[in-house]
C-alpha cells in the first residue's frame, strides 16, 4: 500500500525477517551436519577397518585384532597356574589342574576369535546404519528449514497479490464513481 499502509508493510517486513531467520537456521543445520560428519567419520572409518579386518576371516589378522583380549586371558591363566603351583599338593591332580588351565586358556581365546569373526558382520551393518541414519536426519532437518522458508515466501507473495488486488479494486471503484459523477454532470 505504499507510504500509508504501515500495517501491511510491517507484516511483510516481519515475514521477510522470519524467512531470513529460517534460511539462516537451515544453513546452520547444514554446517553442523557437515561438522558432525567430519568429527564422526574418523571413528566410523577406524571401526569399519577393524571389523572389516575381522570379517576377512584371515587368522593372522584376527589374532592381531584380538591380541589385547588374548593377552588378558594369558595373564589370567598365568595367575591361575601360579596359584595351582603354590597351593596344590604335588601329584597327578596338580598336573591335571595345570593342563586344564591351558585348555581353558585355549578355549577362551578360541571363543574370542570366533566371536569376533562372527559378530564383525553385524557390527559393520550397524555402523553403516548409523552413518546413513545420521545423514538422513541432518538432511531432513535442513530440508524442513528450507521448506518452511519457501512456504513463508509463498505466503508473502500471496499477501502482496492480495494487496495489489485490493488496490486495483479500489481504483476500479474510484473509476466507476468518477464515471457515474461525470455521466450525471453531463446529463444535468
Amino acid at each position: 500500500m505504499g507510504k500509508g499502509g504501515g500495517l501491511s508493510d510491517t507484516v511483510q517486513q516481519g515475514m521477510l525477517q522470519n524467512q531470513d531467520a529460517l534460511v539462516a537456521i537451515a544453513q546452520q543445520q547444514s554446517q553442523e551436519s557437515q561438522q558432525l560428519f567430519k568429527t564422526a567419520y574418523p571413528g566410523f572409518q577406524q571401526a569399519e577397518n577393524f571389523y572389516g579386518t575381522l570379517a576377512t576371516g584371515d587368522p593372522y589378522a584376527i589374532a592381531r585384532a584380538i591380541a589385547p583380549a588374548t593377552q588378558q586371558i594369558s595373564q589370567a591363566t598365568t595367575s591361575a597356574k601360579q596359584n595351582i603351583m603354590s597351593n596344590a599338593p604335588a601329584g597327578g591332580e596338580k598336573n591335571l589342574a595345570l593342563e586344564q588351565a591351558d585348555v581353558a586358556r585355549g578355549a577362551e581365546v578360541g571363543k574370542v576369535a570366533s566371536g569376533s569373526f562372527l559378530n564383525s558382520f553385524n557390527a559393520l551393518a550397524s555402523l553403516a546404519g548409523q552413518g546413513v541414519g545420521e545423514s538422513i536426519s541432518a538432511a531432513g532437518t535442513g530440508i524442513s528449514g528450507y521448506n518452511a522458508a519457501n512456504q513463508g515466501l509463498y505466503n508473502l507473495g500471496n499477501l502482496q497479490i492480495q494487496q495489489k488486488g485490493a488496490q486495483l479494486g479500489a481504483l476500479t471503484s474510484l473509476g466507476q464513481d468518477a464515471a457515474t459523477v461525470g455521466a450525471a454532470f453531463l446529463l444535468a
